[in-house]
């Protein structure tokens, strides 16, 4: 057939009809979407603290009656729940060219440190420091990295947190809504396919077993 006789392509993608996986360890994707839960577990329940030396002389106040000097505690500054960061990355400035480069996105992003790409995932929309537009441009890479059908773990791995994230403004957002349900559709029918195309190997398979050699 002229799937089996087709020219091999690269390791990037050996036909567009078929769901081509990263070569990104398993291990930092999924860090991706646990991040939150790892970071928990790995914070120590209180910082150790150096034993405080005594004074030599103990203050005393100057009164009649002299009372030791009970210094106060400043007051614990709380940890942010979300680091910040100050101006527009490079990240967001490839989402706003909108020059249609998805394989480039991609790239970009396996290359980031997981902190820092879940801080960019998070930073997206107005109420996080971000725009309506990069919201956009994500929804818009998305749809572009599923159409693509390659590094479909990483792909699945960044919709999930981008829908963690962003999914408020997303709900709030009817121009947003109708391109999350394209995005839906698209991802409903690449996972009915692969589903479709498991069991076609699955059903070989089992009869290759079965088979009187």
């Amino acid at each position: 057939s002229s799937g089996i006789n087709a020219e091999y392509g690269g390791a990037d993608q050996i036909q567009s009809d078929l769901v081509t996986l990263s070569d990104t360890p398993r291990a930092k994707w999924t860090a991706l979407c646990n991040l939150d839960v790892i970071k928990k577990r790995n914070k120590p329940k209180a910082p150790p603290t150096a034993p405080k030396a005594a004074p030599f002389f103990l203050q005393t106040t100057k009164e009649l009656v002299p009372k030791f000097v009970v210094e106060e505690k400043a007051p614990e500054e709380k940890e942010s729940s979300k680091p910040l960061r100050v101006g527009e990355s490079d990240f967001q400035r490839m989402l706003l060219a909108n020059t249609g480069n998805t394989q480039e996105i991609l790239r970009y992003m396996d290359s980031m440190p997981t902190p820092m790409l879940d801080l960019e995932l998070q930073s997206l929309s107005p109420s996080d420091g971000g725009s309506h537009e990069l919201v956009e441009g994500f929804l818009n890479f998305l749809g572009a990295a599923h159409a693509l059908r390659t590094s479909f773990d990483l792909v699945q791995a960044y919709t999930n947190v981008f829908l963690k994230y962003n999914r408020q403004y997303l709900m709030e957002t009817a121009s947003l809504r109708k391109k999350l349900a394209e995005l839906r559709n698209l991802h409903k029918d690449q996972w009915a396919d692969l589903q479709r195309r498991i069991q076609e190997v699955v059903c070989v398979t089992n009869f290759l077993k079965n088979v009187a050699l």
